[in-house]
């Protein structure tokens, strides 16, 4: 999940920076960890669709690199097996940020995959 997300942040984002932060909830239940970046951006029309296996951004900057669109499909159901969230947050032009939320403790469902 993270591997996906740390270099497709790094691939997209030519000139600025990457940055990988995370925080513990109050209550000891959930982490989250972001990866931010200053990139290009996505679109909101492929940001309703980012998940979906197969979607990639089509546009040249994008369209240039290789991959067939099925690293987020499969990290957003990773992280819905094991009980978390997958978010992201993106403006075109400025950069993107995924937010990866994840239990502290698995349930037990997430122990028989």
């Amino acid at each position: 999940v993270f591997y996906n997300i740390v270099t497709n942040a790094c691939k997209f984002t030519k000139i600025g920076k990457v940055v990988i932060s995370s925080s513990v909830d109050p209550c000891g239940k959930w982490v989250e960890v972001s990866v931010a970046d200053t990139g290009s951006g996505i679109t909101p029309e492929s940001l309703e669709r980012i998940f979906e296996p197969f979607e990639q951004e089509d546009n040249s900057n994008v369209r240039g690199y290789q991959g067939i669109g099925l690293g987020l499909a499969i990290a957003h159901e990773v992280v819905q097996r094991h009980g978390g969230q997958i978010a992201v947050e993106s403006e075109l032009g400025v950069g993107t940020t995924f937010t990866v939320r994840l239990p502290m403790v698995m349930c037990e469902a997430s122990h028989s995959l």
